[in-house]
């Protein structure tokens, strides 16, 4: 007896699932347990000091901003905000409260003490520690596309919100300068690779 439309449709889709799977399967198993594509990613990001005048590309910047998007936050309640500051006017003005290593991009990330959760045992807020995990996000994606990156954080908050207002709504957690290394003074410090040792670091209990 001949199956209906419907019915072959439906083994084609279950079939077309299971390759699908497969790909999905085999990607993972590429790399060894712990991906050692994002060790790598974690081992290469340093903090640039210089940048270049060299733009960063619009998917590129679009990507670190969606990997930011898809950050998470305490009980899903997103109180973080970013700013792209690239033109002109407004890296001038940024640049009269803080250089930012002359980078052509920086995100500003912002977050709302009055949007974010609040542990009941002892108040304490999870805005701060939201916008780090979406800072994390911003940093970790910049640098697997290319993009040399530096986390900024000494510097004055209202100062921040003086010069540009559009923050003045959020507290201004920190800064994240983008671009590409400027030709020697971009390299990493030699500070990049000290590190403690896992002794040190790591107590099993």
């Amino acid at each position: 007896m001949k199956k209906s439309f419907l019915s072959r449709m439906g083994n084609l889709g279950k079939i077309m699932n299971r390759a699908a799977f497969s790909d999905v399967q085999q990607k993972i198993t590429k790399y060894h347990y712990g991906s050692d594509a994002f060790m790598r990613i974690l081992e290469s990001r340093y903090s640039c000091h210089a940048f270049s005048n060299y733009p960063v590309p619009e998917t590129k910047l679009n990507m670190v901003l969606e990997a930011g998007r898809l950050a998470p936050s305490a009980s899903n309640l997103q109180p973080t905000r970013i700013w792209v500051v690239k033109s002109e006017d407004a890296l001038a003005r940024l640049r009269t409260v803080h250089p930012c290593y002359n980078a052509p991009v920086v995100l500003i990330v912002g977050c709302r003490n009055e949007e974010a959760w609040i542990r009941e045992s002892d108040g304490v807020n999870a805005a701060k520690t939201d916008a780090a995990i979406m800072l994390t996000h911003l940093m970790l994606t910049a640098t697997d596309a290319g993009l040399a990156n530096m986390w900024i954080w000494d510097f004055n908050p209202s100062k921040i919100r003086e010069v540009l207002p559009e923050t003045r709504e959020h507290g201004v957690y920190a800064l994240l300068a983008l671009g590409y290394p400027e030709t020697g003074a971009g390299k990493p410090t030699e500070l990049h690779s000290v590190r403690k040792s896992l002794d040190e670091l790591v107590k099993t209990l």
